[in-house]
């Protein structure tokens, strides 16, 4: 009997994840067909907003392409937030200062004091910039020159927030090593599921790495004052302030505001950045439930078909198949988009193997705070976090 019962709820979250997906794959089918982008054509000023904790060698690369931008000078400044870097952060930029680039340097200190100390220094950045936009991405990308225009010119009038792509930079795809192809992939597919979700108008996610929104919207939400006790989430977990609030947020398709980040060095690092990621899961349960849903149901149909084999192998293989099935529908149509070739999508059996573990292992380890973010671990025993968010 109980056997029975245990079979049957297996059987309908299964189906229920099952539904879910086959249901938004075609959501997204139509909002990929409809999607049409309005343009601003009015030049904004912009505050681009760097935070470093000890990336000096990142640095010059960066720097080069921020003040490479066909965006017009006198109309864009580089604020760079020092995260009490000790190796030779300050130096550097002292020197772009010295050549009369309009770049600001801001030490932060105080590391130990707080619970997040990028959020700090990203928080003494923003009040000191100029900018009516705030445009962010980190000391270890590379942005197009063309990355600030097409940015801004989403910014129509009733936009409050862009978000945009990142993608890890592979000179070589056939040799790049295995962490590389899955790393690659594995952020595109991620942003296949997100940007169609911002077809049909939905925020669910976004990075840091290449994100701007109004100042006034930011300081509309209180700046990052209910989110301070968390270690990380001034992206995402910003980003869901201001659609509680009520501002539009919009996601960039063009190609020409695509940035890139250097890949992960090891599987260990890999590990940690997606912990930290998925350590904002269960905040989303309390801003956008219907993203939490989502990614449950997406969870019972990886996992339970997985189980299911080992009960049913036929009806098991199935679900698998399934799976598989709808994935590929959805990349068919999305995948030119975020520059995914057919010779890269002949690494998906490898990453869909790793993916189905990596996605519960990450998950787990994030929610009991297993990672470890600019030096430091989350705090323990958060569990007033939610009335933070009132």
């Amino acid at each position: 009997m109980i056997a029975n019962l245990l079979y049957g709820i297996l059987l309908l979250l299964i189906a229920s994840g099952a539904i879910t997906y086959i249901v938004f794959v075609v959501r997204f089918y139509w909002g990929w067909k409809k999607l049409k982008q309005e343009k601003n054509y009015r030049k904004l000023r912009v505050s681009v907003v760097v935070v470093a904790h000890n990336e000096a060698n990142n640095i010059p690369r960066l720097m080069t392409s921020l003040l490479s931008q066909d965006y017009p000078k006198n109309l864009y400044e580089i604020v760079f937030g020092d995260d009490h870097s000790v190796d030779e952060t300050e130096t550097i930029m002292q020197k772009y200062i010295e050549q009369g680039h309009n770049v600001r340097y801001i030490k932060s200190l105080g590391r130990d004091g707080v619970v997040s100390p990028k959020k700090l220094a990203l928080n003494k950045a923003i009040v000191a910039a100029d900018g009516d936009i705030i445009l962010t991405t980190d000391a270890d990308c590379i942005v197009p020159k063309t990355w600030i225009s097409s940015m801004i010119s989403c910014f129509t009038d009733d936009v409050s927030m862009v978000a945009g792509y990142s993608r890890t930079l592979i000179p070589a795809w056939n040799k790049a090593s295995i962490l590389q192809k899955y790393e690659h992939l594995d952020f595109a597919l991620t942003y296949m599921v997100l940007g169609g979700g911002y077809t049909l108008g939905k925020s669910w996610a976004c990075i840091g790495q290449n994100l701007a929104y109004r100042k006034s919207a930011w300081e509309d939400v209180g700046g990052f004052s209910k989110i301070w006790h968390l270690i990380s989430g001034d992206d995402v977990n910003l980003m869901q302030l201001m659609r509680r609030k009520g501002h539009k947020i919009i996601f960039n398709f063009a190609a020409d505001s695509f940035t890139y980040t250097h890949p992960v060095k090891s599987w260990k690092q890999f590990i940690n950045q997606r912990s930290r990621w998925a350590s904002n899961m269960k905040y989303q349960l309390y801003f956008n439930p219907e993203f939490f849903f989502i990614l449950f149901s997406m969870a019972c149909l990886y996992w339970g078909g997985i189980v299911l084999m080992f009960i049913n192998f036929k009806l098991g293989l199935i679900i698998f198949l399934y799976r598989i099935l709808i994935e590929h529908i959805m990349i068919s149509y999305s995948r030119k988009q975020f520059g995914i070739t057919a010779r890269m999508l002949g690494f998906y059996p490898v990453w869909l193997i790793i993916q189905t573990f990596m996605l519960v292992f990450t998950m787990i380890l994030g929610q009991f705070g297993f990672f470890v973010w600019h030096g430091k671990r989350p705090p323990k025993g958060d569990r007033n976090a939610y009335n933070n968010f009132r």
